[in-house]
């Protein structure tokens, strides 16, 4: 399921901003459009943990899949911008649980000296997945215009085709197998809201911050590569494919790095070699550069996440564990709602 998802979010990030652009929608509208979604998971990362523990991780994942697959196909449906936000603020909406659902699915399933290389390998499978996905969308629409010679209807088609994909992802969830729980559970907001405790604060702030460097770079990386640094849709396609190797060194590298310095050390280290490669990002005009820095950029973010994700599963309250997972994700993609307009 997550390597289906990945393919179809490596896919939608590097078409879905041209395919705007292309049917006349102005870049500060794009900016809204894109903020809808993160700012959905924001919204509905509590509920989306909360609800997960009702109905359980399979019917959680079924309908995360399901949604956010049908949303993704009515954005590129649609020429109408109150439509595209929707479509993206529903699609967000049920997309916060797939981060809110998999930290405590995993945990459940993994034993706590499995846990950071568990982490680390399931964002390196979804990574390579993205870069599938990346790879093929850079040649796509020139593909798709075989069948039609309108770009727009050659992107169209590929984010159909990335629609689908999402909607695939329902068939593996359908094997998961929830694990034995009394029938009547009582669930309490507690540990979410008022209850929440200074470990989980902590977590939430940090979060926050990741969050609004993250938005404000990451959704437009296409535009920036072929409006600011000149390169064709081709060459961003691919560079974004090989942005698993390294991350891939990255991903190997970050328990040992973990394991040496400890949780904190390294993830604070890392992150500040992220503040390096933004700024080159930002100042040159050269596209070899700027590809080393935006893999510079994605290897690094890429290996911090799981590392903070398995220390904060590791030393959150077992029982503030799922609150937790729900907060990491509330401000983060809050940050990014907060940061994309801007």
């Amino acid at each position: 399921a997550s390597v289906l998802s990945g393919i179809s979010q490596g896919i939608f990030s590097a078409v879905f901003n041209l395919y705007i652009l292309q049917i006349g929608i102005k870049a500060d509208v794009l900016g809204g459009i894109l903020s809808a979604g993160p700012l959905a998971q924001a919204l509905g990362s509590i509920p989306a943990g909360f609800l997960a523990e009702i109905v359980g991780f399979r019917r959680a994942f079924l309908a995360i899949y399901g949604i956010a697959g049908l949303a993704k196909l009515v954005q590129v449906s649609s020429a109408s911008v109150p439509v595209i936000s929707v479509a993206a603020f529903v699609g967000g909406l049920v997309f916060a649980g797939d981060f809110v659902v998999r930290l405590p699915f995993l945990a459940a399933n993994t034993e706590e000296s499995q846990r950071t290389r568990v982490y680390a390998l399931g964002s390196l499978l979804f990574g390579l997945s993205m870069s599938i996905g990346s790879l093929f969308a850079g040649y796509a629409p020139s593909l798709m215009r075989l069948v039609s010679s309108d770009l727009t209807t050659a992107y169209r088609y590929t984010l159909h085709f990335s629609g689908g994909l999402t909607l695939l992802a329902i068939l593996p969830s359908l094997w998961i197998r929830d694990p034995s729980l009394p029938r009547r559970r009582r669930i309490s907001l507690y540990p979410y809201l008022w209850g929440m405790d200074r470990f989980t604060l902590q977590q939430a702030i940090t979060s926050l911050f990741v969050g609004l460097s993250v938005g404000s770079i990451v959704p437009f990386l296409n535009l920036y590569f072929v409006y600011h640094l000149g390169t064709s849709r081709e060459f961003y396609g691919t560079i974004a494919a090989l942005t698993i190797l390294p991350s891939t060194i990255a991903i190997l590298l970050g328990p040992a790095i973990a394991d040496r310095l400890g949780a904190v050390r390294a993830v604070t280290l890392l992150r500040f070699f992220i503040i390096g490669a933004t700024a080159t990002m930002a100042w040159t005009t050269y596209p070899l550069l700027g590809t080393l820095a935006y893999w510079a950029h994605r290897a690094l973010f890429t290996v911090t996440q799981p590392l903070a994700f398995a220390f904060a599963m590791d030393k959150a309250e077992r029982k503030a564990k799922p609150a937790v997972a729900a907060w990491l994700n509330v401000t983060f993609w809050l940050g990014n709602a907060l940061a994309t307009p801007i």
